[in-house]
C-alpha cells in the first residue's frame, strides 16, 4: 500500500514539473489561456506587426494582424496566411510563408506574447549566452550580415558585418541602427527615417542573435524612453530657405552657399537626398568641357553632348494634345543648356565621374558622364552625401527631421518664409527673401494619387517615402498654379513582392516577359516604361508577369559588364526559381502558351526576324537544360505632375505671374518634359539642371 501511494505521489510530481517546464517556455501545449484579448509585436520588413489575439472558451478565435508597412503583395498576403494558420492550429507553432520569413517570423515572436499574457505567464527575463554572434536578415538588396556581442545580459556591441544596401539610403541604416540598439537595449529603437526596410532589416538580425544565445527576445522590446518635447520657437532671418534637402534642394543650397548667401535647409526625413540615391546616376551634358576633353572632337556627332542633335529626336516624343509651345520644347532647352554647366561644376569640387567611353570588354558608358562608380552602383548616393557634407563645411544649416507645415506670405500675397514643426517639438519660424520648394512627388501619397491620378490608385508605386506631396499643397495655398496632373505614368520593373528595382534587367539579362497566360505582350527594348505601364493596366495580362531567362543570361545577371551592374541577389530571395524544363515551368504556373511563346521567341531569334512586337534582336533561350523564371512586376516610380514654374524656375499662379519669393525645382515641379508636351524621361536631369537654375535666378533677383 505504502509503494503504490508512493508511485502515485512520484507521477503526480513529474506531471506537474512537465507542466511547469512547459509553462515557463511559452508553449502552446499545458498552458490554460485565459477568455480575453490580448497584443503582441515585433519588428517586420518594413516595420512593426501587431498582433490581437482574441481566446474564449480555452481556445483563440480570433487573430488580427497589423502590419501596414509590409509589402502588399508578400508580407501583407503573408499575413493573411498566417491568421487562418494560427486559429486553426491553435497555437503560434505554424510554418513561415515562403518569401515572406521575416514576416513570418515576426508574427510568430508577437503571436508568442500575446499568448504568455493570456495564459498568465509573465515574459521571462531569460539571460543571453555571452559572445559574438554573426546573422543576417534581408534588406532592401540583399542580405545585411550583422555581429552582436553579448556579456552579463547585455548587447555591449553591434555592428554591419557588411552589407549591399543603396548608398544615399540604406548605409545610414546600418551606420545608425547598431548604435541606437547598443544605447537602447532594446528593438524598438527608432528607425531611420528614410530607410525603415534597411532599419528593420538590422533589427531583425539582432533578434535572430537574441534567439541564438538563447534569450528572450521580448527582454530587448522595451520601450525606448523619448525624450520630452521641446517648446522652443526659433525666429531668424535668411537670405534664403530650402524646403527638402533631395537632389534639387541640394544642388540649390550648394550653388547659393558658394555665393556667399545665408541659407538654411529644412529636411522631413533624418536623412538627406530624397529620390536621388535610387537613380542610375547617368547625366545629360551637352557642350560639358568634360565630355569635348575625353571627345576630341567626336563629341560634335553625339546627341548625348551636341544639343542641336538630341533636341530633334525629343520632337518625335511630342503629344500635339499636351503641347503648348508648337514642338520649341523651351523647358527643355532650358535643361539641355544647363546640363555641361552642371557637369563641369560638380566635376569641379570634386565629385566623381565613371570613366566614358565604349571598352572592349567593359563599361558602355559613351559620351555620358555616370556618377562613379557607376550605373546603380551607388554613385548619385555618393554624389548626394559629398553635397550634404558640403553644406556642412561651409556652415549651412541643415535641419533634418523637421517637415515644413505652411509658407508664410504677406498682405500682397508675397511668400516671406517659412514654419517648420520639428520632430522633436521645436518650431521654427524662419524669414527670408526667396523660399524654395524641393519637396519632392507625391508617389507615396495614396489621398494625392486618388485625387490627381485616379487611374493608377489600385496599383503599387515603387517609391521612397519622403514623396509625400505636401510641397504642392503648401505652394497651392500660397497661390500656384497645379499642371500636367493625370496624364500617363511610365513603370518599371520590379521584383515581386520585395519591390528591388530591375529597371535594367532588360539589357542585362538576355529573356523576355510574359504574362498570366504566358504570352509577349509588347516591346520593351523601344519604349520601355511606357510598355510596362500599358500591360500592367490591361486586364487580358492579369497582373501577373514572369521575366524568363536561361543558364547564360542567369550569369550576366549576377554581373552585367556593360554597365557594371549586378541583380545577383534575386537569387537570394524566392521568386526567381529554375525549372527542369519549360513544361514544368507552365504546369507549376499556370502559364498556358509559355511553350509556344518560347518556341516562336527562339525561332525568330535564329532568323534573325522582328517579332510582331518590331522587336530585333531577339534573345535566344536556350531551354535544353532547364528554364529560369523570376516573378517580376511593373511598378510606377514618380508622379509627373505638378507646380507650374516659369523658364527661371518661378512659381506660378493660375494668371501665369510669379509669386515674389517662392521658387521651385525637382519633382515638386512634376516632368519638365511633360511641360513641354513630351512624356517623362529624365527626371534626374531636370532635378539637377533646374536646382542650379533656380539658384541663379535667385541670385540675380536679390542683387
Amino acid at each position: 500500500m505504502k509503494r503504490k501511494l508512493i508511485t502515485s505521489i512520484l507521477i503526480v510530481s513529474m506531471i506537474m514539473s512537465l507542466v511547469s517546464c512547459t509553462n515557463n517556455s511559452g508553449s502552446q501545449a499545458g498552458g490554460q489561456l485565459k477568455a480575453g484579448e490580448y497584443t503582441g509585436t515585433a519588428n517586420g520588413f518594413g516595420g512593426e506587426i501587431k498582433a490581437v489575439v482574441t481566446v474564449a472558451g480555452g481556445k483563440i478565435t480570433d487573430v488580427v494582424l497589423t502590419g501596414d508597412k509590409e509589402t502588399k503583395e508578400i508580407g501583407g498576403a503573408a499575413l493573411d496566411q498566417l491568421q487562418k494558420a494560427i486559429i486553426e492550429k491553435n497555437s503560434a507553432d505554424i510554418e513561415v510563408v515562403s518569401g515572406a520569413t521575416i514576416t513570418s517570423n515576426a508574427v510568430i515572436d508577437a503571436i508568442n506574447l500575446a499568448l504568455n499574457d493570456a495564459k498568465g505567464i509573465e515574459t521571462e527575463e531569460s539571460t543571453v549566452k555571452d559572445g559574438k554572434y554573426l546573422t543576417k536578415a534581408m534588406g532592401h538588396e540583399d542580405y545585411i550580415y550583422v555581429t552582436t556581442m553579448f556579456k552579463d545580459g547585455a548587447i555591449v556591441s553591434c555592428e554591419v558585418t557588411s552589407h549591399e544596401e543603396t548608398m544615399g539610403i540604406g548605409n545610414y541604416a546600418t551606420a545608425r541602427m547598431p548604435k541606437k540598439i547598443v544605447e537602447s537595449q532594446s528593438l524598438n529603437a527608432d528607425a531611420v527615417s528614410g530607410a525603415t526596410v534597411s532599419s528593420n532589416a538590422v533589427k531583425a538580425a539582432v533578434t535572430q542573435a537574441i534567439k541564438d544565445a538563447g534569450g528572450s527576445v521580448a527582454t530587448f522590446q522595451k520601450e525606448v524612453e523619448q525624450a520630452p518635447l521641446s517648446t522652443e520657437v526659433v525666429e531668424e532671418k535668411y537670405d534664403v530657405v530650402v524646403v527638402g534637402a533631395g537632389t534639387a534642394g541640394l544642388i540649390t543650397a550648394n550653388r547659393l552657399a558658394e555665393e556667399g548667401k545665408n541659407v538654411i535647409v529644412f529636411e522631413k526625413m533624418d536623412i538627406p537626398g530624397g529620390s536621388m540615391a535610387t537613380t542610375y546616376s547617368g547625366i545629360m551634358n551637352s557642350y560639358s568641357e568634360l565630355g569635348k576633353n575625353y571627345g576630341l572632337g567626336r563629341e560634335q556627332e553625339s546627341a548625348s553632348w551636341n544639343k542641336e542633335l538630341l533636341m530633334p529626336v525629343f520632337e518625335n516624343y511630342i503629344n500635339e494634345e499636351y503641347d503648348r509651345f508648337d514642338k520649341a520644347q523651351p523647358y527643355q532647352n532650358v535643361m539641355m543648356d544647363a546640363s555641361g554647366k552642371v557637369v563641369d561644376w560638380l566635376h569641379d569640387m570634386g565629385v566623381g565621374f565613371a570613366s566614358m567611353g565604349n571598352f572592349e570588354g567593359g563599361l558602355q558608358y559613351g559620351f555620358t558622364p555616370y556618377l562613379a562608380p557607376g550605373c546603380y552602383q551607388g554613385g548619385a548616393g555618393y554624389a548626394l552625401m559629398f553635397l550634404a557634407q558640403r553644406l556642412e563645411q561651409r556652415e549651412t544649416k541643415v535641419v533634418y527631421s523637421t517637415p515644413v507645415t505652411e509658407l508664410t506670405t504677406n498682405e500682397n500675397g508675397d511668400v516671406t518664409g517659412v514654419i517648420a514643426k520639428g520632430k522633436d517639438g521645436k518650431t521654427w519660424n524662419i524669414t527670408a527673401d526667396a523660399v524654395v520648394m524641393a519637396t519632392g512627388g507625391f508617389a507615396s501619397n495614396q489621398e494625392m494619387i486618388e485625387e490627381y491620378y485616379p487611374q493608377y490608385a489600385k496599383y503599387k508605386f515603387n517609391s521612397v517615402a519622403a514623396s509625400t506631396g505636401e510641397g504642392i499643397k503648401m505652394a497651392e495655398e500660397a497661390g500656384a498654379a497645379i499642371e500636367c496632373m493625370g496624364r500617363p505614368l511610365g513603370a518599371f520593373m520590379s521584383e515581386y513582392g520585395s519591390n528591388y528595382e530591375l529597371a535594367f534587367m532588360h539589357s542585362s539579362t538576355p529573356g523576355i516577359i510574359v504574362n498570366v497566360n504566358g504570352d509577349q505582350f509588347g516591346n520593351i527594348m523601344k519604349s520601355n516604361h511606357k510598355t510596362l505601364a500599358e500591360a500592367l493596366v490591361d486586364p487580358k495580362n492579369g497582373e501577373t508577369f514572369y521575366y524568363v531567362f536561361d543558364d547564360s543570361a542567369a550569369e550576366s545577371t549576377k554581373d552585367f559588364d556593360a554597365y557594371g551592374l549586378s541583380y545577383k541577389s534575386i537569387f537570394e530571395r524566392d521568386q526567381v526559381k529554375r525549372y527542369d524544363s519549360v513544361a514544368d515551368a507552365a504546369k507549376e504556373l499556370n502559364l498556358p502558351n509559355l511553350e509556344e511563346t518560347i518556341k516562336k521567341n527562339n525561332e525568330l531569334a535564329l532568323a534573325g526576324e522582328a517579332d510582331e512586337f518590331g522587336r530585333k534582336g531577339l534573345p535566344y533561350i536556350e531551354t535544353r537544360d532547364g528554364i529560369w523564371m523570376l516573378r517580376v512586376i511593373p511598378t510606377f516610380y514618380l508622379t509627373t505632375g505638378g507646380v507650374a514654374i516659369d523658364l527661371d524656375a518661378r512659381v506660378l499662379n493660375e494668371e501665369g505671374k510669379a509669386i515674389k519669393g517662392l521658387y521651385a525645382a525637382g519633382d515638386v515641379t512634376g516632368s519638365i518634359e511633360e511641360k513641354d508636351g513630351k512624356e517623362y524621361g529624365n527626371g534626374f536631369d531636370a532635378a539637377l539642371t533646374y536646382g542650379y537654375v533656380v539658384a541663379d535666378t535667385i541670385i540675380e533677383d536679390l542683387k
